[in-house]
């Protein structure tokens, strides 16, 4: 096929951050999978909220079981298309490491926090430097920074082609603040507080990323496979979405059957057709949902795919592309039309499934169920980062290491040097009593906020609620420790 021969993503094109010798017999994008799969952030995706706190119910998605999806559906695209499976599957397993506990509301709750909005104590002086917080950027400083591997370099020193498509899975800039439908200079309504909003002048902002995205948002790092894995993100949450709504009897399994005839009948075949009309007399649910599932997923597949082809084929046409060497010549031009159209569902049915993603949010995402969760999720995220801001002694040995390994200047290091690990932790948590209220004050913030952020967002849903409960619960938890 053509397409493979053109657009298949090429190692030899690849960089990294950090001088590293190549594997005897793994390419770049193999070791790339291979080091998100077992870092530790892609294990706690097991107990992180997809929609449904972990915990719910055993049939209800977690991050993990989400992630693995998207990586089924993505190897599925990309195998049609030929492209480089190796790196999709890298991708799509990476591209949720930086997401929070509770799902997208502790998204938003950190990233409420990290502008400086809402009453979180008086920690309110974000620089304008600083600021901001959502998973797919958090995920890019997971796998460059957090994360270790090795002495030689921070991170896991993976390819440019992979933190594109991590990366840009989803969309990189803040989008208008939920609290304030009415403009800026409306009254800001988060906590209901009346006051007007102190960044009425440049809204939300993911400023303390752009140092991160600046290296790898450039026309050499961006892929079809990291295409392919954005938009079977998308197709996974629709389907568990669905899914999730039918086990947790929040939706109705004819209304589902119905909407879908309503809405994409005239993209359906007649097979497809009778396949649907047949589930209205399937009385047990487990092959009901099995079976709508699959319907739902191969159709937008199909979709996908065939309309990717012609698309891959038009570009072909376009820029006069024979083999790698050229599209990889040509990638900075091609990169700067609309490549987010490329891996794409036709004109006409974008509109469909666009209607569909409302459908499920107003169906199952505003549901009781869901919102009750939402509140709860809010409510422990806050109550977290209220009582780290009050009390920094309450965060563990760890995070207290990290504190002052950001907050020390080399020189100040140097003192703690010849120290093994339990006396310097000891000799941080006394110097944190009078820090906390004698440090410059608006840099001793910045860093103690953005440590706590990291804290909380590499948190489980399960890891989340005990530390409430060491903080505020009634109980003796003092067992645990």
């Amino acid at each position: 096929m053509i397409i493979s021969k053109i657009f298949s993503a090429n190692p030899l094109y690849a960089k990294k951050q950090h001088n590293e010798e190549n594997h005897e017999f793994r390419t770049l994008f193999e070791r790339d999978r291979d080091r998100i799969l077992y870092s530790k952030e892609f294990r706690r995706l097991n107990r992180k909220t997809q929609v449904f706190i972990s915990g719910f119910d055993d049939h209800i998605r977690n991050r993990l079981t989400h992630t693995i999806e998207v990586a089924q559906i993505s190897q599925t695209i990309c195998n049609h298309l030929g492209l480089n499976e190796a790196l999709t599957m890298a991708i799509a397993y990476g591209h949720d490491v930086g997401h929070t506990p509770f799902g997208h509301v502790g998204e938003r709750t950190l990233n409420y926090f990290m502008n400086g909005c809402g009453k979180f104590k008086d920690f309110d002086d974000v620089y304008k430097n600083q600021r901001g917080f959502k998973h797919n950027l958090q995920g890019i400083r997971v796998v460059t920074e957090l994360e270790r591997i090795s002495n030689n370099y921070p991170g896991l020193n993976l390819t440019n082609y992979t933190l594109w498509g991590i990366l840009n899975h989803t969309g990189i800039k803040p989008k208008a603040c939920e609290y304030k439908k009415d403009g800026l200079n409306s009254p800001c309504h988060i906590n209901h507080n009346a006051d007007e909003c102190k960044h009425k002048d440049i809204g939300l902002s993911f400023s303390f990323f752009e140092r991160y995205i600046k290296p790898i948002e450039t026309s050499d790092s961006w892929t079809i496979e990291g295409l392919i894995v954005r938009i079977a993100d998308e197709i996974a949450q629709r389907h568990h979405d669905l899914e999730d709504g039918l086990f947790a009897n929040i939706i109705d399994q004819n209304e589902i059957i119905d909407y879908f005839n309503n809405t994409f009948w005239e993209f359906l075949d007649n097979k497809e057709r009778d396949k649907i009309n047949n589930l209205k007399s399937e009385n047990n649910k487990s092959i009901f949902i099995y079976s709508l599932s699959s319907i739902m997923i191969n159709f937008l597949v199909n979709q996908v795919i065939n309309q990717t082809k012609i698309n891959l084929k038009e570009i072909i046409v376009k820029f006069s592309l024979t083999n790698s060497k050229d599209f990889n010549l040509k990638r900075e031009e091609i990169f700067n039309t609309n490549i987010f159209g490329i891996v794409s569902y036709s004109p006409d049915l974008v509109h469909k499934e666009d209607k569909l993603q409302k459908f499920l949010k107003n169906r199952i995402l505003n549901s009781h169920i869901a919102q009750s969760m939402d509140g709860k999720s809010t409510y422990i995220i806050r109550k977290l980062i209220n009582s780290y801001l009050d009390n920094p002694q309450q965060l563990p040995d760890g995070t207290i290491n990290t504190l002052y390994i950001r907050l020390l200047y080399r020189s100040e290091k140097e003192k703690y040097l010849d120290f093994v690990e339990h006396q310097k932790i000891g000799l941080f948590r006394e110097k944190l009593k009078t820090d906390h209220y004698k440090k410059n004050k608006i840099r001793y913030r910045n860093i103690l906020m953005r440590t706590i952020c990291d804290f909380i967002a590499g948190m489980t849903d399960d890891y989340a609620i005990m530390q409430y409960n060491k903080l505020y619960g009634t109980t003796n938890v003092f067992s645990n420790y």
